[in-house]
């Protein structure tokens, strides 16, 4: 069933029209949402189609809840341009636009007259226009909040922003009445819980050595840092003496920016917010070290300590380890701060934070390649260790257990193959399935035999190592979920 339609009365066309008794006698009153849901059902009843004809449409378009927008069709109904059939569901139909209030609900010239005469009293500087006044009756008619609370909510903005826009104290009245304020009563005490802030605004504005007037827009920020953020008041008052004691510009919006920067670091204690800035040097120069590593350069450091370089000594890496790292990213051609911090995620997920536990890591994967690099020379292939190579040796000694000494007998029998890797496979594969584990029964093998087993030489470990083992040291921490 569509939401929209005309009566029959109502002769339909293919274009969307506005009557011109519509836009002279009706659309100036008339609040903006109503004319936009007034419009938007219009151009829906001309369309003659059900699709989109829906009241979860008009809530879409309009961004109103349901009952918001039924009450914009509720006031056109008291203007006589409307009829709501039912609310269940909701069917309105459109009539026709009548001259001069033969079906016009218009309000009576003294039914609001103190009201206005009092709120325009609040905005000297301000003639308010038909409009606006419409919008207030709006509230008064279709929302049901007292004019008394509407009067003390409009004192409240005028007396708490310093330039005001008209529309202002509309948008906070809005607000409120969704929080189920209405009664004077109730506005008086939304304003006196929110005069316990103000008390504490000062304290921030003194400590700034502002002694401007609190505004409204004060007590929202207030409001984001002790409720959302979880700072406590001294700690606030804390950022600003520190900021004032480097004699930095400070006024709310900067205030909010750090407190935001703390927040977003996990900064919420004063000790943690003081260690962070007494250590701030530090941060410098350990940025500046980790990119001359990486071959990098920017002139404001900021966000880089702000997102990595404090991330990664939390972690518990120095600068020293940092430097090391910075400089093997570089080798293996990772030249930014985001490759660079994928690479110690995986570090730090597998436990290696110092210097002697990374150092034991590179060490361990040179000593890999250093058998792998045997076993290619065995096969008679000049060349160096790749991926490939990696995963066949894991394959070899972690899931069909073979020792070093099988793999490199098992190589030195597929040397001067057409394709050495691909028959040492089959060899060793051949083993594991018939179960030889030992150099013996690997001999027993008859089958393919070309030449004799080679010694095995032993490895060596140093700590020079070459572009290409860094970057292989780096391919195996891919291997790492993070």
């Amino acid at each position: 069933m569509s939401f929209c339609k005309f009566s029959p009365s109502y002769q339909t066309s293919n274009k969307t029209v506005l009557d011109n008794v519509f836009i002279s006698e009706y659309l100036p009153s008339a609040p903006d949402l109503c004319v936009k849901a007034y419009i938007l059902g219009l151009y829906k009843c001309n369309s003659g189609q059900d699709e989109d004809n829906s009241l979860e449409y008009f809530c879409k378009v309009l961004n109103l809840a349901e009952d918001d927008v039924i009450s914009l069709f509720k006031y056109w109904e008291e203007k006589g341009l409307v009829q709501v059939l039912s609310t269940d569901p909701i069917e309105v139909r459109y009539l026709p636009v009548i001259s001069n209030g033969q079906a016009i609900k218009k309000f009576k010239p003294d039914k609001y007259a103190d009201f206005n005469i009092q709120l325009q009293e609040l905005f000297p500087n301000h003639m308010i226009t038909q409009n606006e006044y419409s919008e207030y009756y709006y509230l008064i008619e279709n929302k049901h909040i007292e004019q008394s609370a509407l009067l003390e909510i409009v004192k409240y903005c005028v007396n708490y922003k310093v330039k005001i826009i008209p529309k202002y104290p509309i948008m906070v009245a809005k607000d409120w009445i969704r929080e189920g304020i209405l009664s004077k009563d109730a506005v008086l005490k939304k304003i006196e819980d929110l005069g316990i802030a103000d008390d504490n605004i000062s304290l921030i504005l003194m400590a700034m050595g502002s002694k401007r007037k609190i505004e409204i827009e004060d007590k929202e920020l207030l409001n984001k840092w002790t409720n959302s953020y979880g700072f406590e008041l001294n700690t606030i008052i804390f950022v600003v003496k520190n900021l004032k004691s480097k004699k930095r510009r400070i006024d709310m919006q900067i205030l909010d920016e750090y407190l935001t920067k703390y927040y977003q670091m996990k900064l919420t204690a004063i000790s943690e917010i003081e260690n962070y800035e007494a250590e701030k040097e530090n941060l410098y120069f350990t940025a500046i070290a980790v990119n001359k590593e990486l071959g990098i350069y920017y002139e404001d450091l900021t966000k880089e300590i702000d997102t990595y370089i404090v991330s990664w000594l939390n972690m518990g890496y120095d600068i020293e380890i940092l430097k090391m790292i910075a400089n093997n990213c570089f080798l293996s051609s990772i030249k930014t701060l985001e490759g660079m911090n994928n690479i110690i995620t995986k570090l730090f997920k597998l436990g290696i934070v110092n210097i002697a536990s990374y150092i034991q890591y590179l060490n361990d994967n040179l000593a890999q390649d250093e058998k792998i690099k045997k076993v290619l020379d065995n096969l008679k292939l000049n060349r160096n260790v790749n991926n490939s190579d990696r995963q066949f040796y894991k394959v070899w000694t972690e899931d069909w257990k073979f020792s070093d000494e099988i793999i490199l007998y098992g190589a030195s029998i597929s040397a001067g193959t057409n394709n050495a890797i691909q028959y040492l496979n089959k060899i060793l594969s051949n083993w594991n399935a018939l179960g030889y584990k030992t150099l013996d029964q690997a001999k027993s093998d008859k089958t393919n035999v070309k030449s004799d087993t080679t010694k095995q030489n032993s490895g060596f470990i140093h700590n020079n190592y070459t572009k290409e083992q860094i970057a292989s040291f780096f391919s195996n921490l891919d291997e790492v979920e993070v």
